[in-house]
């Protein structure tokens, strides 16, 4: 499966790096010497505001950096891949009008980030661009949205609710797996394609709405949670619309559950 093979990678993937992250640690050291030696200059700001289209990678484990603001108005479409990956003491974001993509790992490993807008134009969220943000805890998706990529929001480990807009098109696999305090989520209400296992390990989630009608099938023909989770199936609600209980019924991925309400819309 995608996530397993992604943390199978991950893992196998270490020695090979080692290198590449001693060189981001001695970054970050000269980073923390430099704010020790020059104080206020304005080689390192702790707000920064960005007016000019952004290069990949451009403030990678940038960990001077506790807020960032991109201008409205600079014509920035796109938070490109990495762009501020690693950025450990980042707390808010504010993205413009305007912005249609955040990139691959744009914001992964930001453990402190709290607070980001997602403007109304927004209609990409890249594979893995919020991964290990866990101070992260709640989040307003747009009804410009159209694609959530895989793992997008893996071990958000604070977020507790996710209610995702009808425009969705594409949520990949795996995209809010190991959400430790996830305790609520609202599908799209259409029956396009789901991303398998998409909510996994979330041991505290114990509410799924479904408004479609239709059961949406999974990718793969897999499931929301692992099949052999059997605590999750039981400990979570699916919420369903009344016409449509015969068709979750029918469906393998989602029989699982063990308590299913219904209402009238």
């Amino acid at each position: 499966m995608e996530y397993k093979m992604f943390r199978k990678i991950r893992k196998k993937t270490i020695k090979s790096q080692c290198v590449f992250n001693n060189v981001r640690k001695l970054l970050k050291i000269n980073c923390l010497l430099a704010l020790t030696l020059v104080g206020s200059e304005n080689i390192f700001s702790e707000r920064l505001v960005i007016t000019s289209p952004i290069k990949e990678g451009e403030y990678i484990d940038r960990i001077d950096i506790e807020e960032v603001e991109i201008a409205s108005g600079c014509g920035i479409t796109e938070i490109p891949d990495y762009a501020f990956l690693g950025c450990t003491s980042l707390h808010k974001v504010t993205l413009p009008p305007g912005l249609t993509k955040i990139g691959f790992q744009a914001f992964s490993e930001c453990e402190t980030l709290q607070s980001i807008n997602f403007p109304l134009s927004l209609e990409d969220i890249g594979s893995n661009a919020f991964t290990y943000c866990s101070s992260l805890d709640e989040l307003e998706f747009p009804s410009s949205l159209k694609h959530i990529g895989h793992n997008a929001f893996s071990f958000c480990t604070s977020l507790k609710e996710a209610i995702l807009p009808d425009s969705l098109e594409e949520i990949e696999s795996y995209a809010f797996s190991d959400c430790d305090s996830l305790q609520k989520v609202r599908l799209p209400a259409n029956d396009r394609l789901l991303g398998e296992l998409m909510m996994n390990c979330c041991p505290e989630l114990i509410e799924i709405e479904a408004p479609s009608e239709k059961a949406p099938k999974f990718d793969c023909e897999s499931y929301i949670f692992d099949p052999e989770d059997m605590a999750a199936y039981e400990r979570c609600v699916l919420k369903l619309p009344e016409n449509g209980i015969d068709s979750y019924n029918v469906s393998k991925s989602w029989q699982m559950f063990n308590k299913i309400v219904t209402y009238s819309k």
